[in-house]
């Protein structure tokens, strides 16, 4: 033979390699896999019974404030239409110049007023949903590590065929705009994952079981 036995046992030798190759790099694959799940978020928030609980402490806080505020914008209003029906001369009667000055300086006054109360609703619906989405956090980093996902994503929040328990609703689609398609479908973080890498019920019992063993806390301050 021209060749010989040597250059035959390194043929064979390189042809062991590159067959057993594709196998060595699947195997490698395999073992350096991601582990990847999906949370809705929105039906975490419907879910989380503390963020009940919160939207009810905020009504008993600020309702009695925003009932006052109603009640002055409708006398405001009756107090402004009687106004605009006097028969009085603003340019020769003082007293009724008078009345119209006192009437916008009360308008005034309930506006700066409902800023105010905007200004207060909001900074504490902030930090009441600072409170809130810690706990989320909390709860999908709880999840995620005792599952040994490597990454947790944001299920898409507007396709409802992701979400076995919201079906689609027709109706709602036939009214949105093409803009609106092509706006909730750019926002979609995950434009597919399977079923089974879902862990939005897992998410939603941690935080509703460690709710319940803590209980709503303090009242209204």
């Amino acid at each position: 033979m021209i060749f010989g036995r040597g250059f035959a046992g390194i043929l064979l030798a390189c042809l062991s390699v590159f067959c057993c190759a594709p196998f060595q790099h699947k195997a490698l694959a395999q073992d350096g896999a991601r582990r990847i799940a999906v949370v809705n978020v929105s039906r975490v928030f419907e879910a989380y019974t503390k963020v009940k609980d919160v939207q009810e402490k905020m009504k008993q806080l600020f309702d009695p404030e925003k009932q006052a505020m109603e009640k002055e914008a409708h006398d405001l209003k009756n107090w402004n239409d009687k106004l605009q029906v006097d028969p009085r001369n603003p340019k020769t009667d003082i007293n009724f110049v008078r009345e119209v000055q006192k009437f916008e300086l009360a308008k005034l006054e309930f506006e700066t007023k409902g800023q105010d109360l905007g200004v207060k609703v909001e900074e504490r619906r902030k930090d009441e949903m600072k409170i809130v989405l810690g706990d989320i956090k909390n709860a999908i980093r709880y999840v995620g590590t005792a599952e040994k996902y490597d990454l947790v994503l944001r299920a898409p929040e507007f396709d409802e065929i992701f979400d076995p328990k919201k079906p689609e609703n027709p109706d709602e689609r036939k009214n949105e705009s093409a803009a609106e398609l092509v706006r909730k479908f750019r926002e979609n973080p995950v434009l597919f994952f399977s079923q089974g890498v879902d862990v939005t019920d897992k998410v939603i019992s941690k935080l509703n079981d460690d709710y319940k063993s803590t209980g709503p806390g303090p009242g209204p301050k």
